[in-house]
């Protein structure tokens, strides 16, 4: 009777992590939805490349992958239709990738690294969004 406990446990301890692993990455954008643009982005001391980038209107999922050898982010921001947009994911460290899955009116917006200094090293650039 105690090994039945200890297998039941056990499952349950197994689908707990698995249905809390699944949340996180639907949290993260875990995978692109069907509709969803992906473009991918590089960060590396100094640049962020591609520094012009170009999307359609609607959702977009960037995949931004850390190539440096410091901590960087990954900062979306404009003004579009009179109204203030800004997004950003967590600093990542060297060798890192995360996502960030975003919906994006027609506009221009610029993009940056938020860690205090690197912008005015040279890690910014410019999304331009189509209709």
């Amino acid at each position: 009777m105690h090994s039945r406990r200890q297998f039941f446990q056990f499952v349950g301890t197994v689908g707990m992590t698995f249905l809390l692993s699944s949340c996180d990455l639907m949290q993260q954008g875990g995978g692109p939805t069907p509709q969803s643009q992906q473009i991918q982005v590089t960060l590396r001391e100094w640049e962020i490349v591609p520094a012009n980038i170009s999307a359609k209107a609607g959702r977009v999922r960037f995949v931004v992958s850390n190539e440096g050898t410091i901590n960087h982010g990954f900062e979306i921001e404009g003004m579009v239709q009179g109204t203030k947009f800004e997004k950003e994911i967590e600093p990542l460290v060297a060798g890192q990738t995360k996502t960030l899955e975003v919906d994006l009116a027609p506009g221009e917006y610029e993009v940056y690294c938020p860690v205090p200094g690197h912008k005015a090293k040279g890690m910014k650039g410019e999304l331009t969004v189509q209709p």
